[in-house]
């Protein structure tokens, strides 16, 4: 029996769980925090530190495996020196500082509808494009440090097997900088950015192995297996979930999306919707869908601030609470949003508070706000797919609260994933495919929630009321 040790290098945690060629985790998971801080930002060599420790503990029992997966957070970025030691801080997609470099970036650029094609999404503060931008105009010594530029996984693997590795296709095709239609570094993004494309590695889809010195006496069990290349987050999270025609994955946990694995010719057959993004499973594969920054993150912050204490505040907020019933409007973007309008700043803000205005009336608006947002997003996705089967995964699958809140505002029946680590499972069974094994058949236990008609009939008029502006694409020098 094949057993694939897989990690789940995330933006909140760090996750190490072996799976089997069922798909069946195998043994205790093990986790700890990301690390990174609330602007999404951290000290790389301190989060490498942490993962080497997350490996220490899962390498410490349970039975041998066969490989190691890696499922990697789309979009971190960190700058290495000639030595592989890190000239920047790691940043994340969380990171909103690069906001008036993306717009500088959009400026620059002949068409950045096309742009926004090639490269899987428009340009953005999330990506490593605009921040890399934001480097050189903002830490210029950094920037002329920099010998290479690199994302979370590139940099932690380097490390582990002493030479630089290039990312996967998959990593590589949410950067903002690389062409997915002819597998290469987007050159007219890179001149915009005014980067050499010798300060990115080349792409690499192989496996690895033999660990570097420092590490083959302290993980030998993994010395000499093979490490497949790390796979984006978002990518392992739809295969975790299973994945067949006419079924998408709606993942809810610190930020939301809604996605499909699709050929690569269907994904190019026209150019992508303005509300989507496209980026790359593998080599051959394509994943597209939409996204929203703002979600079970920023309801944890409006719990947190409010005061509302409890297990469940999505369940707290909406239980026998009649939909928009708190009069408020409001914004939840605590955190520069994506889809479908991909603004360049955050713009959070609340409309409406009278002297009854309860705190939990506060966090019921902000709770449907998210939501609404989700909504928003997955009308985006099926208006470019037909309409999906949706399958819940991620934290709010596991709450009674966001189960019942997400199928009442988008109004049809929602599987919550029977599955606890969709990421870690998606990249072990990628690897195990890759390996010779079959892809396994969707979890059988999926529970199904039904909309509650009254409450999908108010969330509706609700969502037809509800108008997002697009945002302007300068916001000055």
């Amino acid at each position: 029996m094949a057993v694939v040790l897989a990690l789940d290098l995330g933006s909140s945690f760090l996750k190490a769980q072996r799976f089997d060629d069922d798909g069946s985790p195998v043994g205790a998971p093990g986790r700890q925090p990301a690390q990174i801080g609330p602007d999404g930002t951290a000290d790389a060599e301190q989060v490498a530190d942490h993962v080497d420790a997350l490996l220490d503990e899962a390498l410490a029992g349970g039975p041998a495996p066969t490989a190691v997966a890696i499922s990697a957070a789309w979009h971190t970025l960190v700058g290495v020196d000639d030595e592989g030691r890190a000239t920047t801080e790691l940043s994340t997609w969380l990171d909103s500082r690069a906001s008036r470099e993306a717009a500088r970036l959009r400026a620059a650029v002949a068409d950045p509808e096309d742009v926004h094609d090639r490269v899987g999404a428009p340009i953005h503060p999330s990506f490593p494009s605009a921040r890399i931008l934001w480097t050189a105009r903002h830490r210029p010594d950094a920037f002329n440090a920099t010998a290479r530029w690199c994302s979370l996984s590139e940099f932690l693997l380097s490390r582990w097997f002493g030479a630089p590795v290039g990312p996967s296709s998959s990593i590589a095709s949410a950067s903002g900088l690389y062409d997915q239609r002819v597998g290469a570094w987007d050159a007219e993004v890179l001149a915009a950015v005014g980067l050499d494309a010798e300060r990115l590695a080349p792409v690499d889809d192989e496996p690895r192995t033999g660990l570097a010195s420092a590490y083959r006496p302290r993980w030998p069990a993994v010395a000499d297996l093979p490490w497949f290349p790390a796979m984006g987050d978002g990518a392992c999270a739809v295969l975790g979930v299973g994945v067949h025609p006419g079924r998408a994955a709606l993942t809810v946990g610190t930020s939301a999306a809604v996605r499909v694995v699709a050929a690569r010719r269907r994904r190019f057959a026209a150019p992508l919707p303005a509300a989507l993004f496209g980026y790359l499973a593998d080599a051959a594969s394509s994943v597209v869908g939409a996204a929203r920054s703002n979600a079970g993150a920023a309801v944890e912050w409006a719990a947190d601030v409010l005061g509302v204490e409890g297990d469940d505040p999505v369940h707290d907020a909406t239980a026998g609470r009649p939909p928009g019933g708190h009069g408020l409007r409001v914004d939840p973007s605590l955190i520069t949003e994506r889809s479908p309008y991909w603004p360049l700043a955050a713009s959070a803000h609340i409309d409406g508070l009278r002297r009854t205005t309860t705190r939990l009336d506060v966090l019921q608006a902000f709770v449907e706000a998210v939501a609404l947002g989700v909504a928003a997003a997955v009308a985006a996705f099926e208006a470019w797919a037909g309409p999906h089967s949706l399958v819940l995964g991620g934290g709010a699958s596991s709450s009674p609260g966001w189960r019942h809140l997400v199928a009442d505002v988008i109004g049809k029946p929602i599987a919550c994933s029977a599955v606890s680590d969709e990421s870690a499972r998606g990249a072990a069974l990628a690897a195990l495919e890759r390996l010779g094994s079959s892809m396994p058949a969707p979890p059988s236990d999926e529970a199904t929630v039904e909309p509650d008609e009254k409450r999908a009939a108010a969330f509706a008029e609700l969502r037809a009321a509800l108008t997002e502006p697009p945002f302007a694409a300068s916001l000055g020098p």
